[in-house]
């Protein structure tokens, strides 16, 4: 939603120079270079998209222009309650967190089933939280590399616009259509400009951000997972868990117990 909103404040702003300058907007219309800065664009984005991961580049899509925001003091309360259900020897846990923190829930209780020790979870669980973070990382990167084309496509459009310029003056074009067809032409490095600084680059940006949020809420899960593995108590996880987060995020279940609770939770 952010990414969003930033558009529409770019773009508000763009409208409002143009009606200030006393501009008709049907002026920084050009077919040619919009045809040539878009085509241009994704066919590089075909050569050099891992289109293998259709995943990652679905959920990336789908969150910059979603409203979807991490509740880390819901996902703390949440891996404080595994530490307790398994702790008291439940099974089966199943989070309501999505994405790579529940996921993280889901095997560190899988594998804590199976008998594994404590630094074979901790191995296993680091490993795919790393190759989870490269495949996000990849699309990123691909998204920031393919903002260094439109630019260039844009400057593409505006040599096309020079040459017809140059054809319309040596055919006797007036003065006024002369500025006008190089007015139009300079329109497609605009496009070029816009879709790189705009659009691509803070889309790539936001990723790596959002990348950041989830890595730290799976290494929040990854915590709870092993303080079962440890064997700590309810106070211990609840503490350990409450240092991986601001304060404003941190939970206090075993505050609200009553005295003879509290020392069993110890």
């Amino acid at each position: 939603m952010f990414y969003l909103s930033g558009l529409i404040i770019a773009l508000g702003s763009i409208l409002f120079s143009i009606v200030h300058l006393r501009q008709n907007a049907a002026n920084y219309f050009d077919p040619v270079g919009l045809a040539v800065v878009v085509g241009g664009t994704i066919a590089v984005a075909v050569m050099i998209f891992p289109w293998e991961m259709h995943r990652e580049i679905r959920d990336a899509i789908k969150r910059l222009l979603s409203n979807h925001r991490l509740d880390l003091k819901a996902i703390n309360l949440e891996c404080f309650e595994m530490v307790r259900k398994l702790r008291d020897g439940g099974t089966g846990f199943k989070p309501t967190t999505g994405s790579i923190t529940g996921q993280t829930l889901i095997d560190g209780a899988e594998l804590l089933s199976l008998g594994f020790g404590e630094e074979k979870i901790q191995l296993i669980l680091e490993e795919r939280l790393f190759q989870w973070n490269e495949r996000k990382m990849k699309v990123a990167n691909a998204l920031r590399s393919l903002a260094k084309y439109p630019p260039a496509f844009g400057l593409v459009g505006t040599v096309l616009g020079l040459v017809s310029l140059m054809r319309a003056i040596s055919d006797g074009a007036s003065s006024s259509e002369a500025g006008f067809r190089m007015a139009v032409a300079l329109v497609a490095t605009l496009y070029g400009l816009l879709t790189a600084n705009l659009i691509l680059n803070p889309a790539g940006e936001n990723v790596v951000k959002s990348t950041a949020e989830e890595r730290k809420a799976a290494e929040l899960a990854l915590e709870a997972v092993m303080l079962v593995s440890r064997g700590a108590n309810l106070l211990e996880a609840q503490e350990m868990l409450n240092s991986h987060v601001a304060p404003e995020h941190r939970i206090n279940i075993l505050g609200n117990l009553s005295e003879a609770e509290s020392e069993q939770a110890a």
